[in-house]
């Protein structure tokens, strides 16, 4: 089958660049746009940002460790393995929060979302090790295929955002309800913020995200 030119670039590897590029922050990122649907079924609320956020820092010993592998190995670490090692690692933790992001656990005399927390700081050591990783790899091809890659990082946000959107996430809306106080026997009414379910559930979004990552993982390393 021949495959399209436009000068000096293959469409086809061009495209696929665009996907590996997709790959690079599109499960933390993902994690994070899933926040207004994850916050009313987890026990630190609206807090839970802060400690994702939190979790992202210690996840840079990923880029550390390549970078000591760099200067153990002279500049000669297998980058294709090493690529296919972090990106198997971020669908296989997107695969297990779809079926224990809501399980928790009592920690430090509060319960805490331990799977969630756990599996996130697994995600951002693969996002934040793809920085030292896949730019290398790019050195492979032409120049002219670092502008697809930087597409593909950049829709790393666009894609799980749009597939937010159809879940409808963070739709809310507000119920004036009646409280009846047992103590005075007198009844107060209140405004409570009642969030509506999503069009499909959060195990669905967490599903979808492997196939984005491992995806990635099949293009375009087996270009080269």
């Amino acid at each position: 089958m021949k495959i399209s030119q436009y000068g000096e670039i293959n469409v086809l590897v061009y495209i696929t660049v665009i996907v590996f590029g997709v790959g690079s922050w599109v499960a933390v990122n993902g994690v994070l746009i899933e926040l207004p649907v994850l916050v009313p079924h987890l026990p630190e609320g609206w807090t839970l940002p802060s400690y994702l956020i939190m979790i992202i820092q210690p996840a840079n010993i990923g880029p550390i460790a390549v970078t000591l592998a760099y200067l153990i190995t002279n500049d000669a670490l297998n980058e294709k393995a090493a690529i296919y090692s972090v990106l198997t690692i971020g669908s296989a933790a997107c695969l297990l929060l779809s079926f224990f992001w809501k399980s928790t656990s009592f920690l430090a005399g509060e319960m805490r979302s331990t799977a969630l927390m756990t599996l996130f700081f697994f995600l951002a050591i693969v996002d934040c090790t793809s920085s030292v990783l896949f730019l290398p790899f790019m050195s492979l091809f032409k120049v002219e295929y670092m502008t697809g890659y930087f597409i593909g990082e950049g829709m790393s946000g666009l894609i799980p955002s749009l597939v937010a959107l159809g879940q409808g996430v963070g739709k809310i809306s507000c119920e004036n309800v009646s409280i009846f106080d047992t103590t005075n026997n007198i009844s107060s009414f209140e405004i409570q913020t009642i969030y509506q379910d999503p069009y499909f559930p959060v195990d669905h979004f967490f599903l979808f995200l492997p196939t984005r990552v491992f995806r990635t993982a099949t293009t375009p390393t087996t270009w080269q």
